[in-house]
This record gives C-alpha cells, sequence and structure tokens, in this order.
C-alpha cells in the first residue's frame, strides 16, 4: 500500500494497527481485576519480609525538615533509612541497646 498521490511510493502503514500491537490487552471484567490483585499480593509473599524480621508496618508524619536529617544521618551510617529509625525508636524506649 502507498500514499495516495505520492511520487515516491512510501508506504502507508496502518496505525490503528499498529497502536494495537503496543496496547496489551487487559480483562476489566472483575475475574481479571481479580487476578491481577492476586499477582501483585503474591508478588510480596513476605519471604523477604522475614528474612530481616520486620513484618510490621511502621509510618508517621513528620517535617521535611527532619526527615532530611533523618536520611542524612542513615546514610552516614550506611543505613536504610527504615533500619536507622528502627534504631532510634529502640535507643529511645531502651530496647536492644538501639542496633539492629
Amino acid at each position: 500500500m502507498t500514499a495516495k498521490g505520492s511520487d515516491d511510493n512510501v508506504p502507508v502503514f496502518d496505525m490503528a494497527a499498529a497502536k494495537a500491537n503496543f496496547h496489551p490487552v487487559i480483562d476489566n471484567s472483575r475475574k481479571g481485576r481479580k487476578a491481577r490483585h492476586q499477582a501483585v499480593s503474591r508478588a510480596k509473599d513476605g519471604r523477604s519480609l522475614r528474612a530481616t524480621g520486620r513484618t510490621e508496618q511502621f509510618n508517621f508524619k513528620s517535617t521535611p525538615g527532619l526527615k532530611k536529617q533523618a536520611q542524612a544521618a542513615a546514610q552516614k551510617q550506611g543505613l536504610t533509612l527504615a533500619e536507622w529509625m528502627e534504631n532510634a525508636v529502640k535507643a529511645a524506649l531502651g530496647v536492644d541497646g538501639g542496633q539492629t
């Protein structure tokens, strides 16, 4: 197939067919949504959490300045922010010497 009125024999592509190749077919039925949800749930099956002994989630709000200071302190000690926060809470509670 070539472009109409074209002297160069430039092929014309069916853009609808090309776009269809790039869009995945997603089942939006209840069954399809449930299957996707289960696949995501299985992705985090708890093995990595159990390996570190961390199975509980602990969130709180802070000021932006405090978060930046905590991130810098954690990086300086070579810890993740979660590990650093756990140590800080343990130290404040006097539990386990404040070290993971």
